[in-house]
């Protein structure tokens, strides 16, 4: 369906979530590394930036040796006309050399594309992500075309019994049930205590009877569950994201 006609957009913060080799029983041993640009686009400018992502950034990203990029939006739930870029890197001193589109369309190339794509934009923020593979079941090496993100603030000095716990009580059953899940830490350019866990659905239908943990466990075994993470975690919000395929590679 044209993203023009059947894309609802909304809220963000991030997540995310990328490849991850089966081969590598959905586990891996170098965590992923990411930027994260939250864009909010006027909303009478959002086709010119779609048209500008689409034919002018991509490509671009894609000669300048971005290996991949994926762009999500909040799909049905929350604020209108926002988006979420995922661009992964290696080593943050990739920062220090030419931005991909630098390479690709040289210093009055990207300038000028980069003053037509401010002209579509309310506002954007970047941050840093890096994936917690030991605390992720990751089961598809390809980017998950709908997510959603429970997205926490931990309490000072808690993040070890929050691992340990989503180690012992919560990654067993997404595991059982054969459902991908993707822990996120944020570094840089947000609150460093927060973390993002996003359960991979194929479909809104899937949303319901509830959370994973209560559809597997029942109510009363979800409640117990979550009690242990009473004083560790904080909820702040929750966002489902639809991955939009022609801006993405």
């Amino acid at each position: 369906m044209h993203i023009r006609k059947s894309l609802f957009v909304g809220a963000f913060a991030i997540l995310l979530a990328l490849t991850c080799s089966n081969k590598a029983a959905a586990q891996s041993t170098a965590p992923m590394t990411a930027r994260v640009t939250v864009i909010q686009v006027k909303p009478d400018m959002l086709n010119e930036w779609l048209d500008l992502e689409k034919n002018e950034v991509v490509p671009a990203m894609k000669k300048g040796g971005q290996k991949t990029l994926t762009i999500y939006a909040t799909r049905i739930f929350g604020n209108s006309h926002e988006y979420v870029v995922i661009a992964p890197f290696e080593k943050y001193a990739d920062f220090d050399g030419q931005s991909p589109l630098t390479k690709a369309l040289g210093a009055d190339g990207a300038a000028r594309l980069n003053a037509k794509l401010r002209k579509c934009i309310a506002s954007s923020t970047s941050y840093s992500i890096t994936r917690a593979p030991e605390l992720s079941n990751v089961l598809e090496e390809a980017m998950p075309n709908m997510i959603v993100t429970a997205h926490y603030r931990i309490a000072i000095g808690k993040m070890t019994e929050f691992e340990n716990l989503m180690k012992s009580d919560v990654l067993p059953v997404y595991k059982k049930a054969k459902t991908g899940l993707i822990v996120n830490h944020r570094g840089p350019g947000a609150n460093p205590n927060d973390v993002t866990v996003s359960t991979v659905y194929t479909k809104f239908a899937d949303m319901d009877g509830g959370p994973l943990l209560t559809k597997q466990l029942g109510q009363e075994g979800a409640a117990k569950v979550n009690a242990k993470f009473a004083g560790i975690r904080n909820l702040i919000d929750v966002y489902v994201r639809v991955r939009v395929p022609e801006l993405s590679f």
